[in-house]
């Protein structure tokens, strides 16, 4: 599921950018980093309820461990130039083995997102990004605006 949007408004937050030193935004990351890392746990965070409703929702005789929504994480891409990006965060499931099991977390991730022959599909991530991804750019777009704003207030850190 491919989503792009046209963001608006961001012309004075990309005039600051280009100004600020390329140290700013290198792999140290800078407001950058941190503004996309907290968008992308906005989702993240939506994907664990997600994930709790459909456990808890589900069969009386099925008792969850938690496993799979404690294995909900987000994690920095390490090549997001292969994406086209300078910089990328994925909301992604660790891998996890459950206890005397063959079956991870990755599996039963995408069992339930994806279904079986034998089980439908019960969604959680994409609904989790499709409800949040205005709230997640929001916040990407204010943190951003902030973490400028802090590094612009304190010329002393500038090399």
């Amino acid at each position: 599921m491919a989503d792009t949007q046209t963001l608006h408004g961001l012309d004075d937050v990309l005039a600051k950018l280009k100004a600020l030193p390329p140290e700013i935004v290198s792999k140290r990351g800078g407001p950058v980093k941190s503004a996309l890392r907290k968008g992308a746990k906005v989702i993240a965070d939506e994907a664990v309820r997600n994930i709790r409703a459909i456990v808890d929702g589900g069969d009386d005789d099925y008792v969850s461990t938690g496993l799979l929504a404690k294995s909900v994480v987000v994690r920095r891409d390490p090549q997001p130039q292969k994406s086209r990006a300078n910089e990328r965060y994925r909301v992604m499931l660790s891998r996890k083995k459950y206890p005397g099991r063959k079956l991870g977390t990755i599996a039963t991730g995408r069992y339930l997102e994806f279904g079986t022959e034998k089980q439908r599909p019960t969604p959680w991530l994409g609904p989790a990004f499709m409800s949040k991804r205005q709230q997640a750019l929001e916040t990407v777009v204010r943190e951003l605006n902030a973490g400028i704003a802090r590094i612009v207030r304190k010329p002393s850190r500038l090399p």
